[in-house]
Order: C-alpha cells, then sequence, then structure tokens
C-alpha cells in the first residue's frame, strides 16, 4: 500500500511540474515555481538598459483568458542568452516564476483579471551584466488583437501587394509605409480582411511598412490592434537580365548542347529560368544563383524564359526561342503516308524496337502550333489523328526516351534525342500564286536575264517541282516556255529578235500541275543605232584599207630586217666565175679603167685579206700589151668591151672577178709554147676551180661591207 500511495504521489508532483512549466513557457523551461510571500525575489542586482531587452508587451486575443507577453531581446544579445519571466499580482499574493525561456513570448494563464498584474522579463547572457523589463496593467484592459500572420509581399510596375492571413473578427486592416530614408509615415486602409495594394511608388527605392487591424472595425472587446514587424521592402528590378551568351552546339545522335548566361547590375537573390517545349507536353523550371545555365536537349524547338528574383519580386522576363534546327542529318530516317483526311502513317526503322519502347512524336503544321504525343510501342509504326488541312504541310518529329512506360518526361535535361523528321501534305494541290518580283536585267540586242522570287511557302501546295518561264514577242501570237528547276531563281533567255518587245510571265508547279501565272513584265531588246554602223564604218573599213597597203611595206620592210640581221648567202650560180666556167673559150679582157685587186700569186693570204687598188696608168699600160700579144689559143677574142656588170647584191664581187682571173690566165698564156694549148685550158679551167671558194668569202664581205656602207642605197658607185 505504501508503495502503491508513493507512486500516486510522485505521479500528481510530476504532472503539477509539467501542468506548471506548461502554464509560464512552452520551451524549456526548466523550473517553474509559485511563490507565496509578498516579494518575489530581489531585482534591484538587473537594471533596465537602452541597449537591453525592451518592448515587454502583455495582451489578451479576444475570446481568450490566457496573457500573451512578447518582448525584444538586447541589440548585442548573444544566442546562448536565456530569459526569466515573472508575474505578481500584489493584491492576491500571487507570484509565479519561470526560468530559461529561450523564445521571446511567453503565455501567462490564471490572473485574475480585475487585479493589476506586474510583469518582469530578465535577460541572462553570459557575455555581459543582465538587463530587464518592466509591464504593468490591468488584465481585463489588455485586449488587443495581434498582428496578421504569414505577412509576404510583391513589389512591380509602381506598386506594392502586401497579402496575410485572414483574422478571426477582424474586417479591415491599415498598413502604414514609408520610404526607407524617411521618419514619416503613410497609412492606407484596406479593402478587404486579407491583401492590400499601394500604387506611386519610386520603383528605384526601397521602402519599409507594417499592418496591424483596424481597431474600428474589429469587435468592440479587441480595443487595441497591434503593429506587425516592419517589413524591409527593396527597389524594384526593373530591367531584364542582360544576355551575354546564347549558344546551341549540335550533338552526334540527335541532341543538341544549350548553354545561357548572363549579368544583372542590381542585388537579386537568385535566378529562374523556365525551359519550354513548343509543343507544350512539359516544362521545368530551374531556380538557381548563379548567372548561367547548360542543358543537354533534343533536336525540338523550345521557349526559355529567365528573372531575376529578390524579396521584393522579380525582374521582367527575357524569353526567348530556341529554334528547330534545319537542314541537319538526323540519325534516321521516318516514313510519313496520309491515309486520309484524318489520319496519318508513320514509321520507322524496326530495329529500334530492339533498344527503345518508348516514343515521343512532335507533329503540326509547318507554321502553326504542334502537338506531342508519347507511347510505349513495341512495333515501328503508329497511326496519328486529328482534323486535317488540305494543301498545307505538316512536319513530324519522332524522339526515342530512354525511359520505360510511361514514357512520361520527369526533366528536360538529357532525357531524349531526336531520330527522324520529315514533312508531308495530306492533299498536294497547285500554287495558288505566282513567283514574286519578277524583273528584266541585262537587256541586249538579243538577250535577257529573268529574275522571280519563290512562291510564299503558304501559296505552294505541294512540294515545288520547278519553275516555267513564258515568254513571246509582241509581233506574234505564238509564245515559248522554258522548264527550270526549283532552286533557280533566275533565267537568261537567249535568242532573241533585236528591236523587240518581248512579254515575259513565270510560273510555279508541283506534282499537282502548273500554278497561277505572275503578272506580265514587258521589255524591248535594243537596236543597232546609227552610232554603232558608223563606228563599224569608220573603225572596221580602215583598218582594213591599212592592212592592205602595209602588206608590201611591211614584206619590203621585213626584207631590209632580213638583209641586215641574215645577209644572203651570194648564190653561186649567178657569179661570173661560175659563168666563166661554163663558157667555151676563155673571156676578153675588159676594157677598164680599174686595175686588178689580187696579185696573179694566188695563195692563201687572198682569203684573208682584200686589196683595193685605185686604177693606175702603169697597171692599164701593163694589160694593153697583154692584149696585144699573139697567142695561141682556141679562145676567139672579141673586139667589143664588156658591158658594165648590171647592179645586184653580186656586182662588188663580179667587178672584182672580170678583172682578177682574166690578168691570171693572160699570164699562164704568155708563158706556154705553142703545142701546148689543151694544158693550157685545163690549166686554166683548174685555176678558175681554185677560185671558186675564194670567190664566195669575198663575195660575203663585200656584202656585209655593202649593207654596213650603203644601207638604203640599190646601187654602188664607188669601192674605197
Amino acid at each position: 500500500m505504501k508503495n502503491v500511495a508513493f507512486l500516486l504521489l510522485l505521479r500528481y508532483v510530476t504532472m503539477g511540474i509539467l501542468y506548471g512549466c506548461t502554464l509560464f513557457s512552452r520551451v524549456n523551461c526548466q523550473s517553474c515555481s509559485v511563490i507565496t510571500n509578498s516579494t518575489c525575489f530581489d531585482l534591484d542586482y538587473c537594471q533596465t538598459a537602452s541597449d537591453g531587452i525592451h518592448g515587454l508587451e502583455c495582451y489578451k486575443q479576444y475570446l481568450e483568458n490566457h496573457l500573451t507577453c512578447t518582448w525584444k531581446p538586447g541589440t548585442r544579445a548573444s544566442n546562448a542568452a536565456t530569459y526569466t519571466l515573472i508575474m505578481e499580482q500584489i493584491d492576491r499574493s500571487k507570484c509565479k516564476r519561470c526560468k530559461n525561456i529561450l523564445n521571446t513570448f511567453h503565455l501567462i494563464e490564471g490572473l485574475f483579471s480585475k487585479n493589476s498584474v506586474t510583469i518582469w522579463v530578465v535577460e541572462s547572457d553570459p557575455n555581459r551584466n543582465c538587463s530587464k523589463a518592466i509591464f504593468k496593467g490591468m488584465p481585463n484592459q489588455l485586449v488587443r488583437c495581434p498582428p496578421p500572420s504569414q505577412i509576404s509581399y510583391t513589389r512591380g510596375q509602381g506598386k506594392l501587394h502586401i497579402s496575410w492571413k485572414k483574422g478571426k473578427n477582424v474586417f479591415q486592416y491599415l498598413v502604414q509605409f514609408r520610404e526607407s530614408n524617411m521618419v514619416t509615415w503613410k497609412t492606407v486602409k484596406s479593402d478587404n480582411n486579407h491583401e492590400v495594394t499601394v500604387s506611386g511608388l519610386n520603383r528605384s527605392v526601397s521602402y519599409a511598412a507594417q499592418v496591424q487591424c483596424n481597431p474600428n472595425s474589429t469587435s468592440k472587446r479587441c480595443q487595441k490592434c497591434m503593429w506587425s514587424d516592419v517589413l524591409f521592402i527593396p527597389p524594384e528590378l526593373t530591367e531584364e537580365p542582360d544576355i551575354v551568351e546564347f549558344i546551341t552546339e549540335l550533338l552526334p545522335s540527335g541532341k543538341q548542347r544549350f548553354h545561357m548566361s548572363w549579368k544583372y547590375n542590381s542585388n537579386v537573390s537568385g535566378y529562374s529560368v523556365t525551359v519550354k517545349e513548343e509543343s507544350g507536353e512539359f516544362q521545368e523550371t530551374f531556380n538557381t544563383t548563379l548567372p548561367e545555365i547548360s542543358l543537354t536537349l533534343s533536336l525540338s524547338a523550345y521557349l526559355v524564359r529567365v528573372v531575376a528574383f529578390n524579396s521584393g519580386g522579380q525582374s521582367p522576363a527575357y524569353q526567348r526561342k530556341i529554334p528547330e534546327p534545319q537542314n541537319i542529318v538526323l540519325p534516321g530516317q521516318i516514313n510519313v503516308a496520309a491515309c486520309s483526311n484524318e489520319s496519318f502513317s508513320i514509321s520507322w526503322n524496326k530495329s529500334l524496337v530492339k533498344n527503345y519502347t518508348c516514343y515521343s512524336v512532335v507533329w503540326g503544321l509547318v507554321h502553326g502550333n504542334k502537338t506531342s504525343q508519347s507511347f510505349h510501342s513495341l512495333s515501328e509504326k503508329i497511326s496519328l489523328r486529328g482534323t486535317l488541312e488540305p494543301y498545307k504541310i505538316y512536319r513530324f518529329i519522332l524522339h526515342l526516351r530512354h525511359n520505360k512506360s510511361p514514357c512520361n518526361l520527369k526533366s528536360l535535361n538529357n532525357s531524349e534525342s531526336t531520330y527522324g523528321r520529315t514533312d508531308a501534305y495530306c492533299v498536294e494541290g497547285r500554287p495558288k500564286s505566282g513567283p514574286m518580283n519578277v524583273t528584266y536585267s541585262n537587256v541586249t540586242k538579243t538577250s535577257a536575264v529573268i529574275n522571280w522570287s519563290k512562291v510564299p511557302e503558304e501559296d505552294v501546295q505541294g512540294f515545288l517541282q520547278g519553275y516555267i518561264i513564258h515568254y513571246r514577242a509582241n509581233d506574234t501570237s505564238a509564245s515559248s516556255a522554258i522548264t527550270v528547276n526549283s532552286s533557280t531563281n533566275s533565267y537568261l533567255l537567249t535568242k532573241l529578235k533585236s528591236k523587240t518587245i518581248y512579254k515575259v510571265s513565270v510560273s510555279a508547279f508541283t506534282t499537282a500541275g502548273e500554278g497561277v501565272r505572275s503578272d506580265q513584265i514587258i521589255f524591248e531588246t535594243k537596236q543597232y543605232e546609227l552610232s554603232y554602223i558608223f563606228v563599224i564604218v569608220v573603225c572596221v573599213i580602215p583598218g582594213i584599207l591599212m592592212s592592205l597597203c602595209a602588206v608590201p611595206i611591211s614584206s619590203r620592210a621585213f626584207k631590209r630586217a632580213k638583209i641586215f640581221f641574215w645577209p644572203n648567202i651570194p648564190n653561186p650560180g649567178n657569179s661570173n666565175a661560175m659563168q666563166e666556167i661554163d663558157r667555151s673559150s676563155p673571156l676578153e679582157f675588159s676594157d677598164t679603167t680599174v686595175a686588178p685587186l689580187f696579185e696573179t700569186d694566188t695563195d692563201d693570204k687572198d682569203a684573208d685579206s682584200l686589196h683595193i687598188i685605185e686604177e693606175s696608168s702603169v697597171m692599164l699600160a701593163e694589160i694593153e700589151q697583154l692584149q696585144n700579144e699573139p697567142v695561141q689559143s682556141n679562145v676567139d677574142p672579141s673586139p667589143t668591151k664588156p658591158a658594165p656588170p648590171p647592179v645586184s647584191d653580186y656586182t662588188t664581187m663580179e667587178f672584182f672577178h672580170q678583172v682578177m682571173p682574166h690578168a691570171s690566165i693572160a699570164t699562164a698564156v704568155a708563158q706556154v709554147q705553142p703545142g701546148r694549148q689543151n694544158d693550157i685550158e685545163l690549166s686554166t679551167m683548174a685555176t678558175l676551180k681554185g677560185m671558186t671558194a675564194l670567190d664566195y668569202l669575198k663575195q660575203t664581205l663585200c656584202n656585209v661591207y655593202s649593207n654596213a656602207t650603203t644601207a638604203g642605197n640599190d646601187t654602188i658607185d664607188t669601192v674605197m
């Protein structure tokens, strides 16, 4: 029995201690006690201080029985500071104390509402002296409405929006605000019991604000409202992030690397980047404190949005599209066929099924909205249904996903790759408009260049196959047509008639046929003008005449040049030596006033020298004497004198030989005896033949000398 009684006593004591702690503190109350003597204890050792604990307020909320006390710690209080709360009602000789409070508020219950109460809160800090705060009041007169909870705010466009959690029995709130560097507050009333918007603020200035309930809009028992803590609201972020890099880099296997970096001049808390597939299937938001982001994406089109934010709100958003890459080679090929006006059939390589079972198809009008359809398939084809429009082009993109069924994306980064892409029409038609901007240029007498722009893509209504150029002369009804491929945007028309008006139009064609022709252009080819003909007459005909006249002149000049640079080699057949050999009898001595040029003795020195001897009476007398002597010979002397040699290249040499050989022969005949006439003739012929080689050299030397001294003259008058 004693043990049971002891256990019961211990139980009640423990419950009492726990109840006392609950009454006087909700956190870490290690010692709570009720003191019955008139003075709780002496607090004179602890004084109030300007930098110590302050702002002690105690109040009762509407319809609540406990008293709530709040305070603010000292400005130099450390994290190790603790608080002791002491409550005393002298009229009731009641004193309660709770030590080791760690928070800055406390709930007090069991008070008498009509008796005054004195409350002390002592701050104890191991690093400095203690400080205290005192509050006095009548509990039944301390009914107040507390400040609202869960207060938040945003700024933008010169406006400040503040919101909070709705309070009980409070129908309106007051908000006071001011610029951070000002002292005077401005107050506005809310239109409801949970938010207020203030307009006309300076966007580049920070503000302070507080919220409290309006005492006039609460229950009569709520006699006072408490202000919330001051909210410090930073300036607005008025500019978009300044983009530094926006790069996409193609990777193997149908992927691309996307990198974007930016900068912001104001102080911000962080950045929010949203990346969304253009098809709308999935989007992801990345919050980062770094001014950059890198992702690995498929080859679809994406929308990127980045904003900077701080506690006051966020900046205007920078938005940009990551376009779908064009003119690229993808890993595979997909085939699309129009099954009807309501469906397409799409197929791909069957070998993909071994490694991939999850796919996504993005499809829709090339210049319109696209939709995405993810699916799990064990086959290599799928049918896509929808309301299809004829004569409009659709694009189909097949993505491979590594995740298994149900194939939904969990993240955009490195989650899928693009396999293939193709375009298709459900029904093709003819182009409904002609090529644009048809012009002509470089018009000549027989040709002209025709230029044009492509047919607008929305008007082609099929896959463009090429263009047809229609043209005809104005003086005929027959027209001609030339077909060119779809990559050509200009063409040179040739074989046109001069001074003729031509009309030209261009059309495009698809597999469905030729489309509408463009508007006609008209131009006129050029003609041969009189001035042009005059130039031909003045320039060409005189040129021909000058050419005809230049032939003999140039021939003579060429001959003279040839003589100067390559002297003519004398023709032995034209020399007098050969003529002498051909004759049957010796030539008579010519009656001349020129003396022989060489001595009678012919030796090797004759070939090395040329002797020019002026006429002499002695030499003439010797020649006459030789002529008067009787000579027995078969040569029949002729009484006539030889004629002067003709003017030619051989004039000089022939003149020499008419003198020299005759003198030698005459001397030889005078010395032989009668009866040896045949031997003399043979000797004469041998002498003439021996002189022939010498005749060549002398003729050449004479020609060179003649060319050098008498250039431009046809005759030689005197040999010096």
